[in-house]
């Protein structure tokens, strides 16, 4: 089996919703191989805290350089020669 090394990128994926006629935003970092699979891994941790995906509009996408990134533990792994990634 050969196994093709795709470079990961990261996205800081801006949203908004709207509870009690207020508008709050939310913005996350979070790094994947594709856009795609940026907004599902966006989808599953803003979820995660009771918001559904009806309820955010995603206001903007942004790919981040490592250096600019506001989460120490991401930058760390961006950052890392040989990063170990545990693939369940």
């Amino acid at each position: 089996m050969v196994v093709v090394s795709q470079e990961i990128k990261t996205y800081k994926i801006t949203a908004r919703y709207r509870k009690l006629k207020r508008y709050f935003y939310v913005s996350k970092e979070v790094r994947a191989i594709s856009l795609e699979k940026a907004l599902e891994k966006f989808f599953s941790e803003v979820g995660s805290q009771g918001l559904k995906r009806l309820q955010l509009e995603i206001v903007k996408i942004k790919e981040v350089q490592p250096e600019e990134m506001k989460n120490l533990k991401l930058r760390k792994i961006a950052l890392a020669d040989k990063p170990a990634i545990w693939v369940p």
